[in-house]
């Protein structure tokens, strides 16, 4: 019998546009629900309300995206957030503890969501897998052995580092079918370290990441294992931590004793004082953060830094080594801009042909993706991406897709956005180097416009945005100003970095703002503790 595609049943498409109005009505009413209530997630406090965080999270799943809200259950007892439910793939549960983590007040989260992929026979889930690593201009190379069994996938063999070992997971993580990955990839280093090396690594690494930047965080390495004492901000920034402790010749890193206390990394902060760093000490850290890529380490981009403005020159091998450069830079404290001048410079002789079939069978493996809603063509050298795709989100990974594929030096990404309701966000780290789609793309601030919400006064968006900038761990509600005329939105003020920016920015459309006029400025420099 012939399996009909939704598209070829008669009602197929008629179907598709009245779930997409259910699903925007039921967004409209609870955005205007919370519009008309904002006390009800009361203003966190030393004591953060726990019904508070969990509304907020289950915001979160419906606003940015990779995670079906009704999919994950949420509940929170005394900051630490419990996720249970089923997703239909490793990245949405990933997704969705990240999105949990980022915001305001949770300590900690417990991920008890289970994966039910789409039935695949194991040894097509197996191909898949090696055909990814080879195919990936990073992981073309490891050593690694594949080994499957009822969707659960086992990997093997051995890396020069941890971002590596992370990176080659990740990859494996991106294919359809599999409900979990065990990564026994062991790390070989080339070299013993001395603990104070080591020490003074891991020490520079955390008091150069924005995401950490303003947290307290003591490093002490005792044989080889790193152990992160102090306070963070968010558990967010905990995770991110945890990952940048993991530098060359670490055997072990223990984060257990960072505490999460939200309120604490504020109080500290008025006790500081905001200093900017020279231009030859954000260099080193721009060049550190790039041999920590393994990405981008073997193909050394020249970097040139003037009054906080990263410039990035030379040639990579690959597109996806340029817009993970990039990122690498912006995650630096203390940069305000970057100048991507990096060339692309594949080696090899790849036809149009070989990476038009490697494009395709990429989004066809891809968990995030329905491949049969998007066409390729890849000409001298340049991916074209057409059809439809359900957001921006979506758009984006089209994008990240088509750059990590040899050979491919521009993705000209004409995708449409159906149904045209979505929201914009911001999205966090994966981890401190490995690639997750979501992270180290362009744009960083992914944007989709939606539908005006005449129902909401300018007053009542205000408001919103206000209250939306509570949950945001990056995000001062002080350091901002809101305006709202017309159902257009203007931010004034100033961040200290690019996530909260960013962060500004997404509360704002979410809020219900027609449009953004972004006018947050970023500060040129970091939190130095007296």
């Amino acid at each position: 019998m012939k399996t009909l595609k939704w598209n070829q049943w008669p009602y197929g498409a008629t179907i598709v546009r009245w779930s997409a109005i259910l699903l925007m009505a039921q967004t409209l009413f609870l955005l205007q629900s919370r519009a008309e209530t904002p006390d009800k997630a009361a203003t966190p406090s030393k004591e953060t309300p726990d019904t508070g965080i969990t509304s907020a999270v289950e915001d979160g799943f419906i606003f940015e995206k990779g995670v079906f809200w009704s999919d994950v259950d949420v509940s929170t007892s005394q900051g630490i957030v419990t996720l249970s439910g089923s997703v239909d793939n490793l990245l949405a549960k990933t997704r969705a503890v990240k999105i949990a983590e980022s915001i305001r007040g949770v300590r900690g989260v417990i991920d008890r969501t289970t994966v039910t992929p789409v039935s695949r026979l194991d040894e097509d889930i197996r191909k898949d897998i090696l055909a990814a690593l080879t195919q990936d201009p990073a992981t073309d190379s490891y050593q690694v052995a594949v080994s499957i069994r009822d969707g659960v996938v086992t990997l093997t063999g051995s890396v020069g580092s941890y971002p590596e070992r992370q990176l080659a997971a990740r990859i494996a993580e991106g294919v359809k079918g599999i409900k979990e990955v065990h990564n026994d990839i062991t790390i070989h280093y080339l070299a013993k370290r001395t603990d104070a090396e080591i020490d003074a690594d891991v020490k520079s690494r955390l008091r150069w990441d924005i995401w950490i930047n303003g947290d307290l965080v003591n490093a002490t390495v005792k044989d080889g294992k790193v152990t992160l004492m102090g306070t963070v901000g968010s558990a967010i920034s905990k995770s991110r931590a945890s990952d940048d402790a993991w530098l060359n010749g670490v055997m072990g890193v223990d984060a257990s004793g960072l505490a999460v206390e939200p309120w604490a990394r504020e109080d500290g902060r008025r006790k500081s004082q905001f200093a900017e760093r020279a231009d030859g000490e954000i260099m080193g850290a721009v060049v550190a953060a790039l041999r920590l890529d393994p990405r981008v380490s073997a193909f050394s981009p020249e970097v040139t830094v003037e009054d906080g403005v990263v410039v990035l020159g030379g040639a990579v091998g690959n597109l996806k080594a340029k817009t993970a450069a990039e990122q690498d830079a912006k995650n630096v404290v203390g940069v305000w801009q970057t100048d991507n001048l990096l060339k692309v410079r594949p080696k090899g002789q790849t036809t149009s042909a070989e990476m038009e079939q490697q494009l395709k069978a990429a989004l066809r493996w891809d968990p995030l993706l329905d491949s049969s809603r998007i066409d390729v063509a890849v000409i001298n050298r340049v991916a074209y991406l057409s059809g439809t795709v359900d957001s921006n989100f979506e758009k984006a990974e089209g994008q990240d897709v088509a750059s990590r594929i040899k050979g491919v030096v521009l993705v000209r990404n004409h995708l449409k956005i159906e149904p045209e309701f979505a929201m914009t966000y911001y999205d966090w780290p994966y981890d401190s180097y490995y690639d997750f789609p979501y992270y180290s793309r362009p744009p960083e601030f992914a944007s989709e416009t939606f539908e005006t919400q005449p129902y909401l006064s300018d007053e009542q968006i205000k408001k919103k945005i206000e209250h939306a900038f509570i949950w945001s761990p990056f995000v001062d509600r002080g350091d901002i100003t809101v305006a709202v005329h017309g159902g257009v939105a203007t931010l004034t003020g100033t961040v200290g970095t690019w996530i909260g920016w960013g962060e500004a920015d997404k509360d704002a459309r979410k809020s219900g703002a027609a449009d953004v006029i972004n006018r947050v400025a970023i500060k040129k420099g970091a939190w130095s503790w007296l």
